[in-house]
């Protein structure tokens, strides 16, 4: 929870105007000084489950009328002339004189702005109002006379209001550009012609500060303020020795990441700057496996995709083409492509572009169709749609139908959204297996945890099909999650949760360790930057834990690669067995619908 408070320039004097809420930040004072507007999560969204932010307006002297108080159909006399040349020289200095701050009772003349509840940030006050972003990237002003808000700027990334707040400097994209700050702009209007910019830079010297800055932000961020007991200083000097001999940008990343790496914690990355790129050159792909054969390249293999979203696109299986493992490519784009050329260079800079295939059931031009595809850059989803179809048919043909699989890949978007598209339809098998093996994190993973443990409240009947659960999906059956050594992050602490909350036993090998979070950190002067550990994991217990350590298996399992190489899976195997020795020793009970009734 964060609270605003409001400090005097002598600092002698503090006031609390907000709180006890989950999130209050961004606070700006209106123009005039007669009000405080700031963001809020005090929203609760009840289709996603989470708080959503609005924006606050809350008067500062008591005597202040609200900002949506009712209002009046009466004309306003016209300012006089001293009253306009005090607003001038307000808006000239840029100032805000502010008169009174009534602490006491603040937060109940706070009001909430007429806006939709979602995310807001980059709060700026102006004469008569308020500018901001939302989460759709629209820059909006804030009329406080005409209790509304108009767009300014579609698609603007950032802006910066101008001191006589008549323009704005934004960014859209990679563009930047100065227009009036009023409804109606364009993205590109103003465009700022930055391609004759340049500047000159000693690349020794700025890399210099660099690795400086890099020492001083570790220091600053780092959640350990004893930075775990390393001599911070002595580590700056033991490094900064190397810093006139570096002959590239790649050479300071190097010497960045032995300096942070000496506190020893996880999630220290280094980001690279500004250093000189080679272009790549995306080869177009088929999402299929290809075998010289002959003359000419057969399909050994296709896999299958979830062509409903572009990122999980197979190319050869979208609808009409009919083209089935075994048939040959004899051409692309009219070039035909024998098996003495590397088939791919032929798709060289096709990705996302139409090309023709030839292709035929036998090896030869005779009898020969076209058919127009679209490769994709990457056949990575693919390949890993098709081994998680794969586990899911050995553990289905293990158990009998009786086991269910999921693979979390994640705890980020694609992790929950696995997760969320595997647990409804598997609800209502006996048992359940929770792959979580090379789980690359992101976020918390304990809502997943949670769900995987809830219980079943109550059934409720309906007059055709059988009873239905609360909540839904829920699931009381035996439970295992398979880990190992690349399950990491995130994916040390779903198991970590998995296990504290009761839902089943841990099975395969100790997790990565590395159960410590970073967030906001300032970026260097070029562009690149590093990860600062800023929370790290504590148990229950008021231990340290799992950082550095890993999650330990209940029941410890190797995953053999070369049990793997010859088509098993060791893990998954065990996890059966154990999960129908669960089952042997604990049935689950279906609950039957009672008898209707009697009412008479």
């Amino acid at each position: 929870m964060t609270s605003i408070w409001v400090y005097t320039i002598d600092g002698k004097k503090s006031m609390q105007l907000t709180g006890p809420f989950a999130d209050d930040r961004e606070p700006v004072f209106s123009k005039d000084g007669k009000y405080l507007f700031f963001v809020s999560n005090r929203d609760f969204d009840y289709r996603y489950k989470e708080f959503e932010d609005r924006i606050y307006a809350g008067t500062l002297a008591g005597e202040t009328p609200s900002p949506l108080a009712p209002l009046s159909d009466e004309e306003k006399p016209a300012p006089d002339v001293k009253e306009k040349d005090e607003k001038k020289e307000s808006a000239d200095e840029g100032g805000v004189k502010i008169d009174k701050i009534d602490a006491d009772g603040f937060a109940d003349r706070v009001v909430a702005l007429p806006e939709p509840a979602g995310r807001y940030y980059g709060l700026t006050a102006v004469e008569g109002g308020l500018v901001f972003l939302n989460e759709d990237h629209e820059l909006k002003r804030y009329d406080i006379e005409e209790r509304e808000s108009k767009t300014i700027l579609e698609n603007a990334n950032s802006y910066q209001v101008a001191a006589g707040g008549k323009k704005f400097l934004y960014k859209s994209g990679s563009d930047y550009g100065i227009a009036d700050l009023a409804p109606g702009q364009k993205p590109g209007t103003g465009k700022l012609d930055l391609s004759t910019m340049e500047m000159r830079i000693d690349p020794v010297t700025e890399w210099r500060q660099i690795y400086h800055d890099a020492w001083r932000i570790m220091r600053d961020w780092f959640y350990d303020p004893d930075m775990h007991k390393v001599d911070w200083e002595a580590m700056r000097d033991k490094y900064a020795v190397l810093l006139p001999h570096l002959a590239h940008r790649t050479d300071l990343d190097y010497i960045i990441g032995e300096l942070i790496g000496e506190v020893n914690a996880g999630h220290t990355y280094v980001f690279s700057g500004d250093e000189p790129r080679v272009e790549r050159i995306e080869v177009g792909l088929l999402g299929c496996e290809l075998r010289a054969e002959g003359d000419y390249y057969r399909i050994e293999k296709i896999y299958a995709g979830e062509n409903w979203e572009e990122g999980t696109r197979s190319p050869l299986t979208e609808p009409g083409f009919n083209v089935g493992e075994g048939t040959y490519i004899l051409a692309v784009d009219g070039e035909e492509i024998r098996t003495d050329v590397n088939f791919y260079r032929s798709l060289e800079n096709k990705a996302g572009i139409q090309v023709t295939l030839t292709i035929n059931e036998k090896p030869g031009m005779k009898g020969s169709r076209e058919i127009v595809v679209r490769p994709i850059p990457s056949e990575l989803n693919l390949r890993y749609i098709d081994w998680v179809e794969r586990n899911r048919r050995v553990v289905d043909e293990l158990s009998g139908g009786r086991i269910g699989y999921m693979h979390v890949p994640n705890t980020a978007h694609d992790g929950y959204k696995e997760f969320f598209k595997a647990f409804q339809p598997l609800s209502g098998k006996e048992a359940l297996i929770i792959d979580e093996r090379y789980n690359g994190g992101g976020h918390s993973p304990y809502r997943m945890a949670q769900i995987l443990g809830n219980k079943i409240a109550s059934y409720w009947a309906v007059r055709h099909g059988d009873m239905f659960r609360t909540p839904f999906p829920v699931h009381e059956g035996p439970k295992v999650m398979l880990i190992n050594g690349l399950s990491s992050s995130g994916g040390d602490a779903f198991p970590f949760y998995f296990k504290k909350l009761g839902v089943g036993p841990l099975m395969g090998e100790t997790t990565w360790g590395g159960l410590i979070g970073y967030g906001y950190s300032p970026r260097f002067v070029d562009g690149g930057g590093m990860a600062v550990p800023g929370f790290s994991f504590v148990n229950t217990e008021g231990e340290w834990n799992v950082e550095a350590v890993g999650v330990d298996p209940d029941i410890y399992v190797f995953d053999d690669p070369t049990l793997i190489q010859a088509g098993r899976e060791p893990m998954i195997e065990k996890a059966v067995e154990y999960l129908l020795e669960e089952l042997g020793k604990r049935p689950v009970e279906k609950i039957e619908e009672p008898e209707g009734p009697d009412r008479n």
